[in-house]
């Protein structure tokens, strides 16, 4: 067998290549292509299936992240507000004690003055006791006589009258 006889047309053979051609055609198409058929309609199915899958976990994810998102935004705006009531709250605290602390001051300052005060009318009540004593011995050297309490204190209220 040549090149020749290979490339040659032969009328029967022909017939034969066309007829085992249809029959094998016909057996796929009858037993062979629906399954095919079949296995690519299910193979679409299922990438179809992950496609919608994945869009939907991409859906999801999404709004994962915008809710994570938000919710550190609404940690970070609580994160600030507590810094910010920490700070008027140590504000206030700083003016308590400024507050406390002068009205604290105050009363020292009222409770010195009115010492000061008992203790100059202390100071004013001996020194007239101490006067009130003295003018009594000198008025017992002059008049020559001892004075009693009562003479005594009459002599000085004489002594304040003619004084005013």
């Amino acid at each position: 067998m040549g090149l020749k006889e290979v490339l040659s047309i032969q009328p029967g053979s022909v017939l034969w290549t066309i007829l085992t051609f249809l029959v094998v055609v016909f057996l796929i198409g009858r037993y062979g292509w629906k399954p095919i058929l079949a296995g690519l309609r299910a193979r679409e199915e299922s990438i179809r299936k992950d496609l919608d899958t994945a869009k939907s976990e991409r859906e999801k994810a999404a709004a994962l992240l915008s809710e994570y998102q938000a919710t550190m935004a609404g940690a970070r705006k609580d994160a600030t507000d507590i810094v910010q009531k920490a700070q008027e709250a140590a504000a206030e605290v700083i003016e308590t004690a400024r507050a406390e602390g002068r009205e604290l001051s105050q009363r020292m300052v009222d409770r010195a003055k009115a010492e000061i005060e008992r203790d100059t009318e202390a100071a004013r009540a001996e020194l007239k006791k101490y006067v009130a004593d003295l003018t009594a011995r000198a008025t017992a050297r002059l008049v020559g006589k001892v004075v009693d309490a009562r003479d005594h204190e009459q002599l000085i209220l004489d002594a304040l009258k003619e004084d005013r």
